[in-house]
């Protein structure tokens, strides 16, 4: 996965503690709870690390967790000399619970995705105990409006951060929108991005030598090549966007875009930063908004989606669809 990492500060150190590490942790002190004993070798074998890396879990426990841990040579393996629940409460402020827990609200747009169960996972670990004697009251006055969900395969999500860690192309089978056409890509893979509950791929397509982008729920049959590559450094997709806020599908350049905005509309087009570039005209019976962006798909949705109260002026081929849509749904009606 991208590694969720938090920084906990103790005293005066700084200790960086991934995910990873935070698994560790929670395996080895319900093994020792258990009360089995578990020595290092048989913890490194059942969390696939090493020796040594058990070793510094376990100062770490003692040393800035104040565990209780002790080493019995009868049994060969370690125990709690008292009870003992690992604890962030000395570490994490009401202020850093809010955050944390507040960030497990947000990410509920992405269920179903890896993104979100190893994310959860580690906000868990980190605040389960650490709630004690804290007030969470705020936390159930934070929602997020249901959306529609997506599923992710677990399968496919792992390969495409292999190869993203690696710097290796991705060989997959993509199907079209609308499912008519499949077709194998082989894949620079950029970043992942998230955009309203959606994860998408972006990188250089080497089938179409461009950049692309691509949903995960419509890749198949993924392959971690053997292939390197070197990442670009203006590889980041936002600025792809040109000014745009409309989401992950973009064109290569970007166009100028005029649209007027009638009634209600008007109040509602004013309370968003639809691009950085946005300008507004204001006239007695409608408010015009011009800006350049490259994300023609959402903007021309956004359009539909105003109804009678949104009237595209630029591009040419904005107004065209615009009117066409209109066209196919008054024939709907005549039928």
């Amino acid at each position: 996965m991208i590694e969720l990492c938090v920084i906990i500060y103790s005293m005066s150190t700084q200790t960086k503690i991934t995910y990873r590490m935070l698994e560790r942790i929670s395996h080895i002190h319900r093994k020792i709870k258990s009360g089995c004993y578990p020595n290092t070798k048989q913890l490194a074998y059942e969390l696939e690390s090493g020796i040594a890396t058990i070793s510094r879990d376990l100062d770490y426990m003692r040393d800035r967790m104040y565990a209780p841990i002790e080493y019995d040579f009868t049994h060969k393996g370690y125990y709690y000399t008292e009870a003992f629940e690992p604890s962030m409460q000395y570490h994490l402020s009401d202020k850093d619970l809010r955050v944390m827990l507040s960030a497990k609200t947000l990410l509920s747009h992405y269920k179903n995705t890896p993104i979100y169960e190893e994310a959860c996972t580690m906000l868990d670990l980190l605040s389960s105990n650490a709630m004690e004697g804290k007030n969470t009251a705020l936390m159930n006055r934070i929602a997020v409006a249901p959306t529609v969900e997506t599923n992710v395969n677990q399968e496919i999500w792992n390969a495409i951060q292999d190869s993203l860690n690696q710097n290796h192309i991705l060989q997959f089978d993509y199907t079209d929108r609308w499912g008519k056409k499949t077709e194998q890509r082989r894949l620079r893979p950029y970043q992942l991005v998230l955009d309203e509950g959606v994860c998408y791929l972006f990188g250089f397509d080497e089938v179409r030598q461009a950049e692309r982008i691509f949903s995960l729920v419509r890749i198949k049959n993924t392959v971690v090549t053997g292939d390197e590559f070197e990442l670009p450094d203006n590889y980041d997709f936002e600025s792809r966007c040109k000014d745009g806020n409309f989401g992950a599908v973009f064109r290569k350049t970007a166009e100028h875009y005029v649209i007027e905005f009638y009634n209600e509309a008007r109040l509602l087009v004013k309370e968003k930063i639809w691009a950085d570039s946005q300008v507004f005209k204001e006239e007695e019976t409608k408010t015009t908004i011009e800006f350049d962006s490259s994300q023609f798909l959402k903007i021309k949705s956004w359009v539909l989606s105003n109804g009678c109260n949104a009237k595209p002026i630029q591009p040419e081929w904005l107004v065209k669809e615009w009117k066409r849509h209109i066209s196919e749904m008054y024939a709907m009606i005549e039928n």
